[in-house]
């Protein structure tokens, strides 16, 4: 009888470790993609935009409508657009492109909380 049960535990053992060795081989598969995916990503942003202060008819000839950009300059306390110079009044408007990509998924993030779900 106890060498069944040391037969047992022995069988149980084999089949934790072949359980772990498992996740482990999954867990790495896992982090691989993850890391693809996060350099894609960073690709991505990189290529996104040429250059990082645009004017405003630049990012409209990116795919931006115009009326967006100008709700985005307009609100309220916004760090990323600018006049160039804000004493001449046709002065254009300079965007700081990384900043202006926070602000968006910043947006996107507030935006996707607020949906009613379930």
């Amino acid at each position: 009888m106890a060498e069944n049960l040391e037969k047992r535990f022995e069988e149980f053992l084999i089949a934790g470790r072949k359980k772990e060795e498992a996740l482990e081989k999954r867990i790495a598969a896992l982090e691989a993609q993850i890391n693809l995916q996060n350099k894609r990503n960073e690709t991505k942003e990189i290529t996104k935009y040429p250059r990082r202060m645009m004017r405003l008819n630049e990012l409209v000839k990116l795919g931006y409508s115009r009326e967006y950009l100008l709700k985005q300059y307009r609100i309220r306390g916004q760090d990323f657009a600018k006049k160039q110079n804000p004493a001449i009044r046709n002065s254009p408007i300079i965007f700081d492109t990384e900043l202006f990509e926070r602000q968006q998924r910043r947006q996107q993030e507030i935006e996707n909380r607020q949906i009613r779900r379930g």
